[in-house]
């Protein structure tokens, strides 16, 4: 079983502050050294990327409503995620439904705030 591939969910904390967020994992690993695309899931507020707001039963960790960051959306190298996950940074979660992977996936193509090169790089891969 594959730790680090699309639909994963991950509760990771990362610096400055390593507030823990919990991550979607977008893509399967690809290239060298391998690397896959994942988004942060944060509170929803008046401010937050309203492309996908996901409520209580969308997924296990969600128990508010809650927005998928799209201009969070970035490369992760699969090598970090695990050396995160030993370190105890990093938590694997209950997988995202394939609805749910499929929901957050077509937000990240049709969100503004979506960096380009990332949109690029996963539609393709979305087909």
């Amino acid at each position: 079983m594959e730790v680090v591939r699309a639909g994963r969910a991950l509760l990771l904390a990362e610096q400055p502050q390593f507030k823990p967020h919990l991550w979607f994992v977008l893509t399967d690993p690809d290239g060298v050294p391998p690397r896959v695309v994942a988004v942060m899931l944060r509170t929803a507020t008046r401010f937050t990327d309203t492309t996908l707001v996901l409520r209580p039963g969308d997924h296990p960790f969600v128990r508010h409503e809650s927005s998928v960051h799209y201009s969070t959306a970035r490369w992760f190298r699969v090598s970090s995620i695990l050396a995160a996950v030993s370190g105890g940074r990093c938590h694997l979660m209950p997988d995202a439904s394939e609805d749910l992977l499929g929901r957050v996936r077509a937000g990240l193509l049709a969100s503004p705030f979506t960096v380009n090169a990332v949109r690029e790089y996963c539609g393709p891969r979305f087909g």
